[in-house]
């Protein structure tokens, strides 16, 4: 019958990786890589995947509903701290007067989609810690990933952004552009989950493979660690904080 591996395409993992591409050709492991997150949400709430790689705030909406089907596997780590921590940066052109959230009350924001963990939820959370209503508090525009939200900032097509601090990082010429005048520091990457009755041979090998594997410095995350819940669980609270509908 094989294994179906369900993969939001925004996310990095190399699936052609050595190990991993053995464990997934010995398991009879289909890969299925999609940006459509409806779609991929329908398809984990129907328990249709028997793996996925998905945003952490994803996971937590199914675990808040009481859905424990899936367990997670592992989670990526900082390249540059080795930590599963994912702070993420509110990042404007350098000539920008702002000088933190606050004050970009009704302007242009620049965000993936409402599953990203980087660039939705912290401003969500910072502002609800504040008691100020996050809905209508920023002009959301979507724009290309990672690099892309940055260069949306540079480029005027926005005026603001959240993204996961390694990202400006790995870019030194960001420094030169843009600069950080606020921060979340309690945000998380994606998880890879599992469904909880795994073939648990098979739970080993995958977990193995891919902690084993090494992404390349241009990678916003760095290696993956095995999951623990202890790694999301203050961000998971401070998600369940967060007004229904968010």
């Amino acid at each position: 019958m094989g294994y179906k591996f369900l993969i939001d395409t925004n996310l990095p993992i190399d699936t052609k990786d050595r190990e991993v591409a053995t464990v997934l050709r010995d398991f009879d492991i289909s890969v299925e890589g999609s940006t459509d997150l409806p779609s991929i949400g329908r398809k984990i709430a129907a328990h249709e995947p028997d793996l996925a790689f998905i945003p952490s705030a994803d996971y937590h909406r199914f675990l808040q509903r009481g859905d424990w089907h899936y367990r997670g596997l592992v989670i990526p780590t900082s390249k540059f701290t080795g930590l599963t921590d994912m702070p993420s940066v509110l990042v404007v052109r350098q000539d920008d007067p702002a000088t933190g959230l606050i004050d970009l009350k009704g302007t242009t924001y620049g965000y993936i989609n409402k599953s990203c963990t980087s660039s939705y939820f912290p401003p969500a959370v910072m502002l609800t810690a504040k008691g100020i209503p996050f809905a209508g508090f920023l002009d959301m525009r979507p724009v290309r990933a990672w690099q892309g939200q940055i260069d949306a900032v540079i480029n005027g097509e926005v005026r603001s952004t959240m993204v996961p601090e390694d990202v400006w990082r790995t870019n030194p010429a960001n420094a030169a552009t843009t600069k950080i005048i606020d921060r979340y520091d309690h945000g998380k990457p994606a998880i890879v989950v599992a469904r909880h009755d795994l073939d648990p041979v098979l739970r080993a090998a995958l977990t193995e493979a891919l902690v084993r594997w090494v992404p390349p410095w241009s990678s916003i995350y760095g290696c993956f660690k095995p999951f623990l819940y202890a790694d999301v669980h203050y961000f998971f609270h401070e998600l369940n904080e967060l007004p229904a509908g968010t």
